[in-house]
């Protein structure tokens, strides 16, 4: 079929451009008059080529950011789409060092292999009775986390460097107990995460009559000691050790939502990533399963599984099978126990004390979320003084969390009405029914509590000297200042 005119003069306009095409060697040497620079960018993203400012690529470069946003107007957890860096989404892991460390009381630190914490990552044996150290969770480079809402969506955000244009919360190094919960030294009252059978680091409520029966608690976790108790115990071993903290709660909740891209941790766990070699799935339902009588007449809703389940999945991501033994050696229960990066039982075996945390009662059976602004300041659980008052909750209730605020790192639940497997899947207690007064803040939940586990899981309904078997602490430390008011950055 013959060209039309108009045809050929495309064709010839192709074959002009061509001959007249030239490569990067053939173009002249650009000069340093003038900074003001243009590249042709490509976006993987969209598939479409950009200009950009040589400026503006050099610094995206140096300032690497990956997220996620939500849409606020759709119930589910699923984060929409990711934003920033998709090779520092696909690698943000790695690049925060994710993982298990030994951590010394002075807070240097040592990394564990990936695969085995029996040895260091530089192969070396590892001891993990607490004569090197304490078996920690956590990260070993400052980070900067965004939250922002725009219209509808709500980000999150992460960053190497702080995200410029943004309100930045800088996340010192630092760790939590990899088992998840932490024991008691018991000749010195000491907060340890050591992983030892040692009758002196015996777990649960120290009852020595169990010692030869498989419902012993030598190796497990402690329990049943107040707020204040656990705070204490944690400082024994120095500046910048706390028991279970918010902000180490909320960034491990953060952390989870945009690496998988859901706030929905009691999904089924998915070893594949998705097409865009991302994580999903999630880490399923961990130790909860447990209904609340079968667990009371097994061991009094003591911990069940020891301090070493799921040290055979090193640092990844996923679950493995804990057999809990009746006395005779048949199985009672084979528990789940899930791993975030090393990180195991970051909810549904005991309900979580906190250390900078706590509400007040309001008349009118809300209450007000008190926080500590400094890791290294004085306060006490029930006293208002040194704390600083954030969010308000719903009245007297319960539910699903649909609004969740993370600003200051609260993690902290403000409205009810969703469910297991929508929103923040976040289930909230404020039951107390109290007008005044304070309140404990309990995250995670504990073994029977089942799909009501997850990491922004929240209870307030105890009062500030509670005790409870079913109730334990995390070891927590950072390497300095950890301030929750976000520092603004600019362009």
């Amino acid at each position: 079929m013959a060209l039309t005119s108009e045809e050929e003069a495309k064709v010839k306009a192709i074959i002009a451009a061509f001959d007249g095409a030239q490569q990067v060697a053939d173009l002249p040497a650009a000069d340093t008059s003038s900074t003001d620079k243009q590249i042709e960018v490509y976006d993987r993203k969209t598939g479409t080529a950009q200009q950009m400012s040589l400026k503006d690529a050099v610094d995206m470069g140096q300032n690497l950011w990956c997220g996620r946003v939500w849409n606020l107007d759709n119930a589910t957890p699923q984060a929409a789409t990711y934003v920033g860096s998709l090779e520092l989404l696909r690698e943000l892991p790695i690049q925060l060092g994710l993982g298990c460390y030994l951590v010394k009381n002075d807070h240097s630190r040592r990394k564990l292999d990936s695969k085995d914490h029996h040895k260091y990552a530089t192969g070396e044996a590892a001891k993990l009775d607490g004569s090197e150290g304490h078996y920690q969770w956590g990260w070993n480079r400052k980070f900067y986390l965004v939250f922002k809402t725009v219209g509808r969506l709500f980000y999150m955000k992460v960053g190497l460097t702080p995200i410029k244009g943004e309100y930045n919360y800088t996340i010192p190094i630092g760790s939590r107990s990899a088992s998840g919960h932490a024991t008691l030294e018991r000749s010195t009252g000491r907060l340890v995460s050591f992983l030892n059978t040692d009758a002196d680091y015996r777990g649960g409520n120290n009852d020595a009559t169990l010692d030869n029966t498989n419902r012993s608690f030598l190796g497990k976790p402690a329990c049943n000691q107040n707020t204040e108790y656990w705070r204490a115990a944690a400082r024994k071993n120095g500046t910048g050790w706390l028991c279970s903290s918010m902000r180490h709660f909320a960034v491990t909740a953060a952390l989870f939502g945009v690496i998988f891209g859901t706030h929905y941790a009691q999904a089924a766990v998915n070893t594949e990533r998705d097409a865009n070699g991302l994580y999903q799935g999630g880490l399923g339902p961990g130790v909860a399963q447990k209904d609340w009588s079968a667990w009371n007449s097994y061991n009094g809703c003591r911990p069940l599984v020891p301090m070493d389940a799921g040290l055979d999945l090193g640092d990844s991501c996923g679950e493995t099978t804990v057999n809990i033994l009746n006395d005779d050696g048949s199985t009672w229960y084979a528990a789940k126990v899930n791993s975030f990066f090393g990180l195991k039982n970051s909810y549904g075996h005991l309900w979580y004390h906190m250390d900078d945390e706590f509400v007040r009662v309001n008349e009118d059976t809300t209450v007000t979320h008190l926080v500590a602004p400094s890791i290294y300041g004085s306060w006490t659980v029930g006293n208002a003084t040194g704390m600083i008052a954030y969010s308000t909750s719903i009245k007297k209730g319960e539910g699903w969390a649909t609004m969740l605020s993370m600003d200051n790192l609260e993690n902290f639940p403000t409205a009810v009405g969703g469910s297991q497997t929508t929103y923040w899947c976040a289930y909230y207690w404020n039951t107390s029914g109290a007008t005044s007064g304070f309140r404990l803040c309990l995250r995670g939940g504990s073994v029977s509590d089942g799909g009501h586990c997850g990491l922004s899981a929240l209870s307030d309904y105890g009062d500030v000297s509670l005790a409870c078997v079913n109730c334990g602490a995390a070891l927590c430390e950072a390497v300095e200042e950890w301030p929750v008011e976000p520092v603004y950055v600019a362009a």
